[in-house]
């Protein structure tokens, strides 16, 4: 039968059991902090792999928006046959050419047959940036359109496929672009995709237009 305490005194923690409790609690709350970190570091990879899809994608769904309309003119009915093209929008090498990794078009913005200064469009990578031409000038006046802090482009390339339709060229353009988040190689994606050109130019001018 265990002895009754005598009165006034009351039974505490001793400093060792004191010390050990604190040791575990440290390790434990340590292990915890690892944990979250893991976490946290995990999360932020996560949501940068989505950024770095989402602007790639983005980009590359305007890219064939823009490259679709390739020689479009209003008045292309009255001016293209299978024979010949007559307007301002297929009878040069800026209405469609690829050089490297930049590919060169132009098509009627305004609708009104004639080729204005605005309406000359291309697109390449200059250094990690993919950039936009948007003027038919020497200098092409190129913009960029990605954000070299959120997205590093490291590769774009460009084939065209032409095949022959009734004295027509009809012609499907390969875009490809690799990219990685800035600062990390390791982390890299690809996309690519087909674009059907939607005007068709004559076939007699496969030459120009089909490299």
């Amino acid at each position: 039968m265990p002895m009754p305490m005598p009165p006034g005194r009351e039974r505490g923690e001793t400093l060792l059991g004191l010390l050990v409790g604190l040791s575990v609690g440290l390790v434990v709350l340590a292990a915890g902090s690892a944990l979250l970190s893991t976490h946290l570091r995990a999360h932020r990879s996560a949501l940068q792999d989505s950024h770095l899809h989402a602007d790639l994608r983005s980009a590359m769904d305007w890219m064939t928006r823009e490259l679709r309309k390739a020689h479009y003119t209003a008045n292309a009915f009255a001016t293209r046959s299978p024979a010949a093209c007559t307007d301002a929008f297929c009878d040069g090498p800026e209405d469609f050419r690829i050089d490297g990794d930049a590919i060169h078009f132009s098509h009627d913005r305004n609708h009104n047959g004639a080729q204005d200064s605005n309406e000359c469009m291309g697109f390449r990578l200059s250094g990690t940036a993919l950039q936009a031409k948007r003027s038919c000038n020497a200098s092409g006046d190129w913009q960029a359109i990605t954000d070299k802090a959120n997205l590093h482009v490291t590769a774009l390339r460009w084939q065209v496929h032409c095949e022959q339709h009734h004295g027509w060229l009809h012609r499907r353009v390969q875009m490809a672009m690799t990219a990685q988040w800035p600062g990390d190689a390791a982390r890299q994606l690809s996309l690519s995709q087909t674009v059907h050109l939607r005007n068709n130019v004559p076939a007699s001018q496969q030459a120009l237009f089909c490299p």
